[in-house]
This record gives C-alpha cells, structure tokens and sequence, in this order.
C-alpha cells in the first residue's frame, strides 16, 4: 500500500460549521470585561522618560515607514498633518508591581486612579495592551506659502489596555 492508496481510502469528514462563535458560546473566553485608554503623559509627568519610550518602539518596529511612505505630494493632497511616526505601534507592554513597562523601560507606578481601574481584573483575567506613538515631526500642506512644511509637536503615547 503507498502513500496514494492510504489517502484516497481514507473517509472524508464532513465539515460542521460552527454555530454561535460569541463569548458566550466560548465559556466567556474572549469577552471583554474592561478596556481603558490612557496618554503617556498623563501617566508620567517626566516628557523626557515618555519620549525615550517613544523613541525605543520607533527603533523597534521592523515596519516603520517614515510619513507613512508619502512623498511632499502626496502629503499635500491629504490636507491634514502626516506624523513621521504615526503608524508605529507596540504590544511588548506589562505591568508589574504596579508599574507600567513598555519595551523594556518604565514609565513608572500607575496613579491610584488607574490602578484602581485595573486591579480586579489584574492577575485574574487576560491581559492585551499596545501602545501607539503620537507627536513627532509632521508634514502638512500650508495655503499660506503653498508649500509642504515641517514642523514639530512633543511626542506621546495612546496606551491601550483591556481584559478578557
């Protein structure tokens, strides 16, 4: 009997679409029982630690595409500002001790406010975070002298939390 024989004698299975894909369905696996959104600066009030942090996720990400690949042009038509680094995003995020660890450096303890947010669902359920850069340098079209400038706004980081 060859390699042919023992496939085409097998019995094919049937296929059972799944029915109900929800949460609930799921024993609750995959529901989402809190979310938060929070800025770096509001976590840290040291700009310098926040934009080392942002730094490092740029350095980081394999993928980044400097004014999202746009050329002056290009940037001109879209009619908003195009950050340098708006695209760049990271979910080597933790929290341990209280302390909020993003790409290996601390942003330092969470406020009390934000601690309490987390804390029944910390240890117990399904930690996801990811954090965005935001600020940096940018391109935008000025009407003023028709031309595509550069200028620049401190960066920051969108902190997305959530638990399952």
């Amino acid at each position: 009997m060859g390699i042919r024989d023992f496939f085409k004698k097998r019995p094919k299975e049937a296929v059972n679409p799944v029915a109900d894909s929800s949460g609930e369905a799921l024993g609750g696996v995959g529901r989402i029982l809190f979310r938060t959104r929070w800025k770096g600066s509001m976590l840290s009030e040291d700009a310098s630690l926040v934009e080392k942090v942002a730094e490092r996720i740029i350095q980081e990400d394999p993928f980044c595409k400097p004014f999202a690949g746009l050329e002056n042009e290009e940037i001109a038509r879209k009619k908003r500002r195009i950050y340098e680094y708006e695209q760049v995003t990271t979910v080597n995020v933790a929290i341990k001790d209280g302390n909020l660890i993003i790409e290996g450096l601390s942003l330092g303890k969470l406020p009390a406010e934000q601690w309490n947010e987390i804390s029944p669902y910390y240890g117990k359920n399904d930690f996801t975070a990811f954090v965005y850069v935001t600020g940096g340098r940018y391109k935008a079209y000025s009407v003023a002298s028709d031309t595509v400038e550069t200028a620049y706004t401190p960066y920051d980081l969108d902190i997305f939390i959530q638990f399952e």
